[in-house]
């Protein structure tokens, strides 16, 4: 019961805010995240490009990471479908105060993304070496890429739901927590990926790694946001 009144007052606070005051809280947020999601490749590209001192192992392993670059978007695809579509429904409900239609859409968007990510996942890594050469792998870079894109394929399921929970607490109107779960994440991949690549010495597939756990932090926090709003 608290938790549904506190929703409520929520909602009344954004019913009577200033329309221009409401959109820049809303807003600034969700601009920051949707920025922080292009964080991960950049960063992976940034430490990877320091492999063997920039030799050759360092421009293949950079190309490799390129070439994960249309497997990320893809699943940044499959997040955003799920959690628009569930986020506009969750914030008509809520506003015609349906709390009990909103947290059935919230779960189905939360699930539906889990099953999906958890799809790709499988189809990836049974036809992983088809799907990196259709990605633009070359021979060299190949056993790159399948490094990288086999751990981005293990986390697929968590980072598509991740995805889906910061959409659906933007369109709860909390935006900034929504924030802050993306961006730690981000935070934690910039600081995990040196350590994964030269102080544990995993190369090209502790950048991976460091980005599956990022997220799954990212995820955790979101969750956690999802469940006490």
């Amino acid at each position: 019961m608290q938790a549904e009144e506190k929703q409520r007052q929520k909602l009344i606070a954004m019913t009577t805010q200033p329309v221009e005051k409401l959109i820049l809280k809303l807003a600034v947020p969700t601009m920051v995240s949707m920025m922080i999601t292009s964080i991960y490749n950049m960063a992976d590209t940034f430490f990877v490009g320091q492999i063997s001192a920039g030799g050759a192992e360092a421009t293949s392993a950079t190309a490799a990471v390129g070439v994960a670059f249309p497997l990320m978007a893809i699943i940044q695809a499959f997040g955003f479908m799920f959690g628009h579509g569930s986020g506009n429904f969750i914030s008509r409900a809520l506003g015609r105060q349906d709390t009990a239609e909103a947290e059935k859409m919230a779960a189905t968007g939360f699930f539906m993304a889990l099953l999906a990510g958890a799809a790709l996942s499988a189809l990836g890594l049974i036809f992983l070496e088809p799907l990196v050469r259709l990605l633009g792998s070359t021979d060299t870079i190949l056993p790159y890429a399948t490094a990288y894109v086999r751990l981005i394929l293990i986390g697929c399921p968590w980072m598509t739901a991740s995805l889906v929970l910061n959409n659906q607490l933007r369109f709860q109107g909390n935006a900034l927590f929504a924030m802050i779960g993306i961006g730690s994440g981000g935070v934690l991949n910039m600081l995990l990926d040196p350590l994964m690549i030269f102080v544990f010495d995993l190369g090209i597939a502790g950048a991976a790694l460091a980005t599956i756990v990022s997220q799954f932090l990212s995820f955790c926090l979101l969750l956690r946001g999802v469940m006490k709003s």
